[in-house]
């Protein structure tokens, strides 16, 4: 009698990108499900596939449906995934992260057949490789021409994640575990459309804000570049992006003349109307020879005596709110309460991932996806004459004559 086996359904790619979701190497999956380091490698690689049984298994060791083994992978393209930093201490929550960004993408693609998302309203500023020629002067314009082809005139953005949102971004959260990922950026071949994850570790709307504008630039920036481009040239094009943020979150004729004065205090006062920390704005008037290189270094040194490098005033979410994401939240909310799909078929048969995981990207409040069929325990209780509740009177009986 031939062995079962699932090769006919087995998408190996899935398992490979769930195994990076959750932060697994081959050797850690092979020790849970107690079998050798080589068949791990080897349904990777499509050479065989599990047998029912430990399929059951692999799903439960990773959360996920089985049903996600079966599911085609898109062709979501070589655009890179942009992360503010390469170093070795990050490549194992980068590989994590690129994972969890796929993840994200499944999810909308998969809202997508269903509804009608926002159109792509991206500006097309640039060729491919025309981002190495760019000089300071060059992206202080490619600011103004993005604010004006969102019609953002000069005042300050006050959600920049909405302006990314109604550009046709998919925008997500992630907890990444590390304060090294700020965020990650990508291009999606697959329904050509970008995509943002932010990181949820790093919890203030100011950092948020620029967290987003920075990968909103590295979209408009460096669209097409390759991943092997991004180590090549990855200084080159971070400073960009840093760069083109700060220029487009203030814009240098209205914020120059907004600022009163050059001291700590001063720019506190600016800060909730511009939405960008202390450190932001001396870094800009700095940019823009507002200050000089010694009055900016002073400042900094002033920032770091008073304590504001760890943590700033109005950063804690209780004194300014920080701003979440909504396309995907209101597109899994519509289709629910519209019963296009119940919140289990969505979830187990459509998406095929964890609720966790689903609620976590999707900006969705924790346990959304909690069992709505739950029995509630019901315990009798003798009634009353008055249906109140309250403790009833004894009738006495009497005895027969």
């Amino acid at each position: 009698m031939s062995r079962a086996t699932t090769k006919e359904f087995f998408i190996k790619e899935r398992l490979t990108e769930v195994r990076e979701a959750r932060g697994l190497t081959q050797t850690g999956v092979a020790k849970s499900l107690n079998r050798s380091n080589s068949t791990i490698s080897n349904w990777e690689r499509g050479e065989q596939a599990p047998e029912p049984a430990a399929l059951e298994q692999l799903a439960g060791l990773m959360e996920v449906p089985t049903g996600y083994f079966r599911l085609p992978m898109p062709d979501y393209g070589d655009d890179a995934i942009f992360f503010r930093s390469l170093a070795n201490a990050t490549a194992r929550i980068r590989t994590r992260e690129k994972a969890r960004v796929r993840w994200l993408q499944h999810i909308s693609l998969t809202l997508q057949r269903t509804l009608d998302f926002p159109e792509v309203r991206f500006p097309q500023l640039l060729s491919d490789g025309d981002y190495k020629r760019l000089e300071h002067a060059d992206l202080e314009k490619l600011a103004e021409a993005m604010r004006k082809h969102w019609n953002l005139g000069e005042a300050p953005i006050k959600n920049a994640i909405l302006v990314a949102e109604n550009a046709g971004t998919v925008v997500g959260v992630d907890s990444v575990g590390s304060t090294k990922i700020d965020g990650q950026g990508n291009w999606s071949r697959a329904d050509h459309r970008p995509y943002i994850l932010l990181a949820g570790d790093k919890y203030t709307a100011f950092r948020r804000q620029m967290d987003l504008a920075h990968e909103l630039c590295h979209l408009i920036l460096h669209r097409g570049v390759s991943e092997a481009e991004l180590a090549e040239n990855f200084h080159l094009i971070e400073d960009q992006a840093k760069y083109l943020a700060s220029a487009f979150l203030l814009p240098h004729r209205s914020f120059s003349a907004d600022i009163f004065s050059l001291s700590l205090d001063g720019l506190l006062a600016l800060k909730p109307k511009w939405m960008v920390s202390v450190g932001a704005m001396i870094k800009r008037a700095h940019q823009l020879e507002m200050l000089s290189d010694a009055a900016a270094q002073r400042l900094w040194q002033y920032r770091a005596t008073r304590g504001w490098h760890k943590r700033e005033p109005l950063d804690l979410p209780n004194e300014t709110p920080v701003e979440e994401p909504r396309l995907l939240k209101r597109s899994v909310e519509m289709i629910v309460q519209a019963k296009v799909r119940s919140k289990t078929d969505l979830l187990l048969s459509d998406i095929c991932l964890a609720g966790h995981d689903v609620e976590q990207l999707a900006c969705l409040q924790p346990h959304y996806f909690a069992d709505p069929a739950t029995v509630v325990p019901f315990e009798p209780k003798l009634k009353t004459r008055d249906g109140t509740g309250t403790s009833a009177d004894v009738i006495p009986l009497r005895k027969p004559n």
